[in-house]
């Protein structure tokens, strides 16, 4: 392996336990390019995040990230864990974009009362203006 694939090899691991379909990565001149297609903007901006980890100011210049996103209709989905809020989830997930109640309203098929979610639903997480975080 190279001083690459081991610095960015948590990127891709990441990249395919969420989902990224035509996943390659590929070495080049001193570079790293990793492409593939995000099923949502929030799986993207998850996998940036593990980046940002590795190079927190994006200063290496050994990383070309190019993702597309499958699904444009909505930013993301999001499995509610035991603890979860939908206010805490706004917060998190949309880092403040969304309020619950617009995450309430969007799941408004599945949900009955914003106080009452429970483990294992699968959110939808609207589309919101600021959009990527990246």
């Amino acid at each position: 392996m190279s001083q690459l694939t081991d610095k960015y090899g948590p990127v891709f691991i990441l990249a395919k336990e969420l989902g990224v379909t035509n996943l390659n990565a590929q070495e080049d001149g001193g570079r790293i390019t990793i492409t593939g297609a995000a099923p949502t903007s929030y799986v993207t901006n998850q996998i940036w995040d593990k980046v940002k980890e590795i190079d927190p100011n994006l200063s290496g210049g050994d990383l070309s990230l190019n993702l597309s996103t499958i699904r444009q209709d909505i930013y993301g989905e999001y499995e509610v864990q035991a603890g979860d809020t939908l206010s805490g989830i706004a917060k998190e997930v949309t880092r403040g974009q969304l309020s619950y109640q617009q995450i309430f309203d969007a799941n408004r098929d599945i949900l009955s009362d914003p106080n009452s979610i429970k483990p294992g639903q699968k959110l939808k997480i609207p589309n919101f203006a600021a959009g990527k975080t990246a």
